[in-house]
Order: C-alpha cells, then sequence, then structure tokens
C-alpha cells in the first residue's frame, strides 16, 4: 500500500466564498477512488479527520469539503449574513468538486454526505449527476417530520419553525450559544423549516426546485442508517431515498460498539471501521 500525502488547497465559489479542502492524496496510486466528504449541519471538516485517515488507509483518496459559514469557510455567521441551501448547492459545491476533479483527474469519485451535507451532496448531483460515480449517504434524512415517530414528529415540526422565527429574530441561529448543533444563517434555518414542514426540497432560498432533480439521478446510492440515531431514524432517511426514483438505493443499518462516545449521530466518525469496509465494497461495485 503506497504512502498518503495530506495536502490543504482553497477553493473559491462564484460568488467569492472561499474555504478549504483538505486532500488525501495516493501519489502511487493516482487513479484510486476519491471519497469526497461533506459534513453535517454546524459541523467543522477537521471533525472528520479519523473517518478520513481511515479511508486513505483502506486505499482511498479523499477530499474533505467545509461547508458555507464552518470551519475555514471565509462566510461568518453574523447578524446580516444570508445564506441557504441556494449558495452552498449552487456556488460551494460546484466549486468544490471542480476542485477535486482537478486535484485527481482520471479518478473516480464518490460522494460520501453527513446528514445535511448528505442532502445538499444529493441536491448538487441531481444537477450535475456525471460528477460522482456513486453517493454514501450516513445518516441523512429527508427532515419530513414525518419522518420521526410521534410525538416527536410534532416536536420535530414545531422546534424547527421555533428556531428559524427566533434566527430571524436574532440575526442568525446561535447554536453554539444555546448548544443545539452550530452556529448557522437564519436562512439556512428557514430552508430547513419549509423542508421539515412539506417534505419537499422546494426552499425559500433557491428559485430551483430541487425535487426533479433527485428524481432524475441515476446513480448507485448507498443510504447508511446508525441505530441508535435519533437524529436521522430509518423512515427519515428513507424519505429521502424515496425521492431518487432513478438511482439504485441499497439500504444498510450501522451497529456501532457499545463502547463508542457521544451521540451516535457523530460516533461512527471515529467508531469508522465497519463503514469503511463497507464503503470499500460498494466502491468496488460502483
Amino acid at each position: 500500500m503506497s504512502s498518503t500525502e495530506v495536502t490543504t488547497e482553497t477553493v473559491r465559489a462564484e460568488d467569492g466564498a472561499t474555504a478549504q479542502v483538505r486532500f488525501h492524496r495516493r501519489p502511487d496510486e493516482p487513479s484510486a477512488p476519491v471519497v469526497v466528504c461533506l459534513p453535517a449541519m454546524g459541523t467543522r471538516a477537521a471533525s472528520y479527520t479519523p473517518l478520513a485517515e481511515a479511508l486513505a488507509g483502506a486505499g482511498f483518496q479523499v477530499a474533505v469539503g467545509e461547508l458555507r459559514g464552518q470551519g475555514t469557510s471565509s462566510v461568518r455567521v453574523r447578524r446580516g449574513v444570508r445564506y441557504g441551501y441556494h449558495e452552498m448547492v449552487a456556488y460551494d459545491l460546484p466549486a468544490l468538486f471542480r476542485a477535486v476533479a482537478a486535484a485527481f483527474p482520471g479518478a473516480p469519485r464518490l460522494l460520501l454526505g453527513h446528514s445535511l451535507g448528505g442532502q445538499l451532496g444529493t441536491l448538487y448531483l441531481g444537477r450535475e449527476p456525471h460528477m460522482a460515480a456513486g453517493a454514501v449517504l450516513v445518516g441523512a434524512p429527508s427532515c419530513h417530520y414525518r419522518g420521526w415517530p410521534f410525538p416527536q414528529s410534532l416536536g420535530m415540526l414545531a422546534g424547527f419553525h421555533l428556531a428559524a422565527a427566533f434566527a430571524s429574530v436574532y440575526g442568525y441561529f446561535p447554536g453554539r450559544r444555546i448548544k443545539v448543533l452550530g452556529n448557522d444563517s437564519a436562512q439556512v434555518l428557514r430552508d430547513m423549516a419549509a423542508q421539515v414542514r412539506t417534505g419537499r426540497y422546494d426552499v425559500p432560498s433557491s428559485p430551483e426546485d430541487f425535487e426533479p432533480g433527485l428524481a432524475r439521478l441515476d446513480l448507485p446510492v448507498l443510504a447508511v442508517t446508525v441505530r441508535g440515531d435519533g437524529m436521522a431514524p430509518p423512515a427519515g432517511v428513507r424519505g429521502l431515498c424515496d425521492k431518487l426514483t432513478s438511482a439504485r438505493v441499497t439500504h444498510w443499518e450501522l451497529v456501532l460498539g457499545e463502547g463508542t462516545r457521544g451521540s451516535r449521530h457523530y460516533g461512527w466518525i471515529r467508531d469508522n471501521a465497519a463503514l469503511v469496509e463497507r464503503v470499500r465494497a460498494f466502491a468496488d461495485r460502483a
């Protein structure tokens, strides 16, 4: 197995926003598949370093992107800063995937999207399906409230609309201060609240209805549900995958070890051996 070279590159979106992407290259195996990791809401790309290292150790090349407003993003979440699903899908992800294609010419690409990163990555591939050979969605549900069992479903519906209303008044969502996810734009919360209510990816920030693109997406998809993950229950994960009517979707439940620390929604990032093995098998088929 060849050694891995780790580098960082700044990616600039069409509207001028920048973020760093970390590349794990295999100089002796430049055609090895590239896994493009997209983080969850309010989560820095650096949090996925253990996963990236494990994927690199399994023979993959890796690119870890950053969501707008998080980590190395030049967009700082504060009052007056507006961005939503539209800016991330129309500007950030095209810039990221173009940078990955340039850094790894000739190597097949796989999306590995976690939670909101999986949703946004799928919306992007619905627009540009040629940019990946397949997608792995980990704990990535449709946020439609009906994907949660009663009475949690009503809590989802009320909670996200309350959060969106609060963020609109406050100027942004201060997740770190209230210890719920991370800081994010009020527009992201409005987009999410709309999707929680309607179940559709036809959101306030975008002039585009993303639903037709999801239905046309013709790629192999591995949809991973983490047992015990209350933030992405099986019905929620299926809610997103049911929109991918042209895709070849395989569902798989990941069971973490009893000693896994923290939330099941994030614990797999470190307790990743079973997932990496399954991604390797999926990549071989895809």
